[in-house]
């Protein structure tokens, strides 16, 4: 028997941070730079330009942090770690795979992911069940 997923009542809080963690890498400098805050909430073109930008720097945030250390800042905060379905440190190509189907298990406001968890009954949304990945308890 493998290692035991989280619970999603801790992996939603540790999801919320790492969101604002990717918001705060994005809009402050945007509006340091010059953007104006109100194109940024807005609709129009600026505001998919953020929004891509988030989805980018979200990725990379994901993909390099879990890959390198199985923690993100939300993570760490609440006390989880990726790994690979048999318990050892994830590798490049797991995190890889989870991290690519975020936009995927996101949509409809990560309802896709939520419905996922809850169904399969095994802690794993998409991109875990594609990437061999868990996240689990850290520690």
């Amino acid at each position: 028997m493998g290692p035991e997923p989280a619970p999603l009542s801790r992996r939603t809080p540790a999801f919320l941070l790492d969101q604002l963690v990717v918001i705060l890498l994005v809009v402050p400098p945007a509006v340091a730079v010059g953007v104006p805050f109100e194109d940024v909430v807005l609709p129009g073109d600026t505001r998919q330009a953020i929004f891509l930008v988030l989805m980018g720097v979200a990725f990379v945030y994901h993909f390099l942090l879990e890959w390198l250390t199985g923690l993100t800042v939300g993570k760490r905060l609440l006390g989880l770690r990726v790994v690979a379905d048999d318990g050892t440190p994830l590798g490049v190509r797991g995190s890889l795979l989870r991290n690519a189907l975020r936009l995927i298990d996101g949509l409809l406001y990560w309802g896709v992911a939520v419905a996922i968890i809850l169904l399969r009954g095994d802690g794993k949304r998409l991109g875990d069940v594609v990437g061999r990945t868990l996240v689990v308890r850290d520690g």
